[in-house]
């Protein structure tokens, strides 16, 4: 993900990695050591991810937009949240290598996961591409450094 592609390409690219990294954990699901390798890479992709949008996009869009405390991005802050409260419950499973009950709290994470995504491909990233427009390629630059060297 080294080119500047369109911010929507790229943001729906990044869900769609962490998509695979938790079809890896599923395929695991007979192995524990390998099911809870690939949770950490799925649990380390979601965070940057978050946080991805949280210092950069969100930002760069609220910038742009004046809405600074209201609109979009504070409903995907607060997904965020929830999601990151799934994601530790899934860790004390995955601490307590209880693979059966991680995979259970996946599903849960999952339909949240599938919601969310729907609004930011949806609505979010095509208003910030809208909103941020020349600025994308030095965006995107920062991502690339910050998030993905």
């Amino acid at each position: 993900m080294s080119d500047p592609i369109d911010l929507t390409a790229f943001a729906t690219h990044d869900h769609r990695q962490c998509d695979l990294l938790w079809a890896e954990v599923e395929a695991a699901e007979g192995d524990s050591d390998a099911a809870l390798a690939a949770w950490q890479r799925f649990a380390d992709a979601m965070e940057r991810h978050f946080q991805m949008e949280e210092q950069v996009l969100f930002p760069a869009f609220e910038q742009a937009t004046g809405m600074h405390g209201a609109g979009p991005t504070v409903v995907m802050r607060a997904e965020h949240q929830q999601m990151r409260g799934v994601l530790a419950t899934m860790a004390e499973a995955a601490a307590a290598e209880d693979i059966d009950l991680l995979l259970d709290h996946g599903d849960t994470l999952l339909m949240l996961i599938q919601q969310h995504n729907a609004k930011e491909e949806g609505m979010l990233y095509p208003m910030s591409a809208r909103a941020v427009g020349a600025s994308w390629p030095a965006l995107h630059t920062e991502i690339m450094e910050r998030f993905y060297a």
